[in-house]
């Protein structure tokens, strides 16, 4: 009898960590949730749960200009700039978890007894901290989460993160006003019924970072992507088998001809030539996705005069499709946005809004969805 119920243990076990779906990009074996939008999504049969939380980490700065060797002696001069915030979704009802902290994030109380969908979804991005998920327990019984058959990825910067949506400008950005779910991204992939992963950090580029606060060694989206968390070494992503999206978004460009009068403005022909180049190179993995290269709403023509950005961009994009000579490779317009915009001159969460269906009826008449 001891036996039995040791397999029957084991059974449960197995089939309980089958049934708690992570969301977005996370790696199994570290389970921690770095990239916009990543989360864990289950089903219960009960009236509680309780996500656990192996470790919750933030980001630090050092506010001292000289370093001493004892490094004991900054710990007066570090200062958290990072929380991690969360939307906690129980049976289609939301709520905003500002900075999380504790050991775990119980559901809200009162649930009657029955069955219960449950999504916890990482609004803000890697930069500002990570969350490290434990084990999910219930009063009751954790059943097979449904799992979308369609799954969209999308590839982008402090648009595609959700950048200062909270915000009201002028404001500097935290974790707190960063909200991925009301981007464009998470609207449209919703409205299309579909999984979607985000795989996107705030002033990067395709061939250069933006002009303002980078150096000429941070990462562009060329080496982030191959990373499995946001945090994680270059050439750590796996792409597994399971990891296999109908239709790739690439919304890149803002911080590419971001100019801070201090760098040349960038060549269209150099940026049509570098999508060429990612694009081949994701390629290799998802061979039968169909792409989308996105415009970006924070450049216009009108500024800085006479560089004509939107324009150029919007060539570039267009001159890399026909090198591509693909019929799997589309464009998608996004006009330059209007005088409503939150921190650093981001869009709103009406604008993400209004640019979501967009995106979505380009999607669902390539892939007939």
């Amino acid at each position: 009898m001891k036996q039995i119920s040791l397999v029957a243990l084991s059974l449960a076990l197995l089939n309980h960590a089958e049934a708690v779906r992570f969301l977005g990009r996370v790696n199994p074996a570290t389970r921690q949730l770095t990239w916009p939008g990543t989360g864990v999504s289950f089903t219960f049969t009960g009236s509680s749960a309780s996500i656990g939380l192996d470790a919750v980490t933030g980001t630090w700065i050092l506010i001292r200009s000289v370093i001493p060797e004892d490094l004991s002696a900054v710990a007066n001069d570090l200062v958290i700039i990072g929380d991690n915030s969360v939307l906690l979704t129980v049976d289609g009802v939301s709520t905003v978890i500002p900075n999380v902290n504790g050991t775990s994030i119980k559901l809200p109380a009162g649930l009657k007894k029955g069955k219960h969908t449950v999504e916890l979804q990482k609004r803000s991005e890697g930069f500002y901290g990570s969350i490290t998920i434990g084990k999910v327990t219930t009063d009751g019984k954790i059943e097979a989460d449904k799992i979308p058959n369609r799954k969209i990825q999308f590839i982008g910067d402090s648009i595609t993160v959700g950048y200062g949506i909270g915000g009201v400008f002028p404001c500097s950005n935290t974790a707190v006003l960063e909200d991925n779910p009301k981007t464009y991204a998470a609207l449209a992939a919703k409205s299309l019924k579909a999984d979607y992963d985000v795989i996107a950090w705030s002033g990067i580029g395709l061939v250069r970072n933006t002009a303002y606060g980078s150096t000429p060694g941070d990462p562009t989206m060329v080496n982030r992507y191959t990373q499995y968390g946001a945090n994680d070494p270059e050439n750590s992503y796996t792409f597994p088998k399971s990891d296999n999206p109908n239709a790739i978004v690439i919304a890149l460009g803002t911080n590419d001809f971001s100019n801070n009068n201090n760098r040349e403005p960038l060549n269209g022909t150099e940026f049509a030539s570098a999508t060429v180049s990612f694009i081949r190179s994701v390629q290799k993995h998802y061979p039968k996705a169909q792409f989308f290269l996105l415009q970006s709403p924070m450049i216009s023509d009108g500024y800085p005069a006479g560089e004509n950005q939107w324009t150029t961009q919007k060539n570039a994009f267009e001159s890399a499709i026909t090198q591509l000579n693909s019929s799997k490779v589309h464009f998608i317009g996004w006009a330059p946005q209007g005088s409503e915009v939150t921190c650093d001159y981001h869009p709103t969460a009406a604008t993400n809004a209004a640019q979501a269906p967009v995106v979505a009826s380009a999607i669902a008449k390539v892939l007939g969805w």
